[in-house]
């Protein structure tokens, strides 16, 4: 093993291969594929160094950027500028996020150590696929204390790996909701912060990232709520419903209720839209050509539709209407570019006593 080694999964386990690495104690680089996804571990005389799964294109953030981004410590933008730094330089994404002062070396070491546990996990379920090992030196400056050994990481990951049937079947998927139920008690720690999230809006994904937990750890706090009966999964069936029944004819009025003063400004933007187009100087007409009023028309039309159904969305996952319109891009509801000119000047909104009014952006 002193040139390498490589293989195929099926013939031979990523455990083989860890314990191989951990006896041997041997510095380099693993090279795992499994289908699109890959996967990259370092090791350092038979300890872990790091870890990362990256699926998808190769655009995609850098693991620990993504892992921050997620769990809103850092923004889509100094992401990409760390990742841009980092492939112009020899310095690490995470360097550089500690360099410019965005994040404490805390929270970035924090991220990391979450990042490795996650794709160590998962290369662990791995059952088909490649590996390649090139032995060589490596750089990095973690203190050779923090390391774990190949052969004790390998114990532990096969011990999530026998409890993960068990959690999957009381949280089977990533992307279900949950909601808190009457019989939610108090809880402390980890499970605290993971239960202070469960809304009944965001998926069970979400909820893991925002608790910054790793993944195994999250799913299973979230099905020890679940069998305890202190969380119960979101009737999509019901919500899915309602929405469908909102797209029908005038049912949405309806459905608003109380909350229609609120609105009828909306349907006053048709009218707004329309006299900007009318004054806007127009090209000879052509045939099969959209003109701008038909554009313009259609897109009023869409964001008038998208908001009221934005707004039921809130008041079904909130329990209350919203008082203004960012609130429901804060929710996730809406983008904030549906009620925005096709200049980009968004519209906005003002509290009045009869509830809040819908503005369109004032003319240039």
């Amino acid at each position: 093993m002193s040139a390498g080694l490589s293989g195929n999964l099926s013939d031979f386990s990523i455990a083989d291969v860890f314990q191989l690495i951990g006896h041997q104690r041997k510095t380099g680089v693993l090279d795992l594929k499994s289908g699109s996804a890959r996967a990259q571990l370092v090791f350092d005389r038979g300890l872990v160094v790091s870890a990362a799964v990256a699926r998808g294109r190769a655009s995609d953030l850098d693991p620990l950027a993504d892992r921050l981004v997620r769990s809103g410590q850092l923004t889509r933008e100094r992401a990409d500028e760390a990742g841009a730094v980092a492939r112009s330089s020899a310095q690490s994404v995470a360097r550089t996020l500690v360099a410019r002062g965005w994040l404490d070396a805390g929270d970035v070491r924090r991220a990391f150590e979450l990042v490795t546990s996650d794709a160590i996990f998962d290369v662990l379920r791995w059952h088909t696929g490649t590996f390649d090992f090139h032995a060589k030196s490596v750089d990095h400056d973690r203190d050779p204390t923090e390391l774990l050994a190949a052969e004790q990481i390998l114990m532990d990951g096969l011990r999530m790996v026998d409890e993960w049937q068990g959690i999957e079947k009381l949280v089977p998927s990533e992307s279900a909701i949950y909601e808190r139920t009457s019989e939610a008690d108090p809880r402390t720690g980890d499970a605290a912060r993971v239960l202070a999230l469960v809304d009944g809006r965001l998926s069970v994904r979400r909820v893991i990232d925002l608790a910054q937990l790793g993944t195994f750890d999250g799913m299973r706090i979230l099905s020890e709520l679940r069998s305890s009966g202190a969380i119960r999964p979101v009737e999509l069936a019901v919500t899915q419903a309602l929405v469908e029944r909102a797209r029908s004819v005038g049912s949405a009025w309806l459905a608003i209720g109380r909350f229609a003063v609120a609105l009828l400004p909306l349907a006053a933007l048709s009218f707004v839209v329309f006299e900007i187009a009318e004054a806007a100087p127009r090209a000879p007409a052509r045939d099969h050509q959209i003109e701008r009023e038909s554009l313009a028309s259609l897109r009023e039309d869409y964001a008038v539709r998208a908001t009221r159904h934005a707004i039921e969305a809130y008041r079904l996952s909130r329990g209350h209407w919203p008082d203004r319109l960012d609130e429901l891009t804060a929710a996730g509801l809406l983008p904030a570019e549906t009620l925005a000119t096709l200049e980009g000047r968004a519209y906005y909104s003002l509290n009045r006593e009869q509830g809040p009014i819908f503005l369109a952006p004032e003319r240039s």
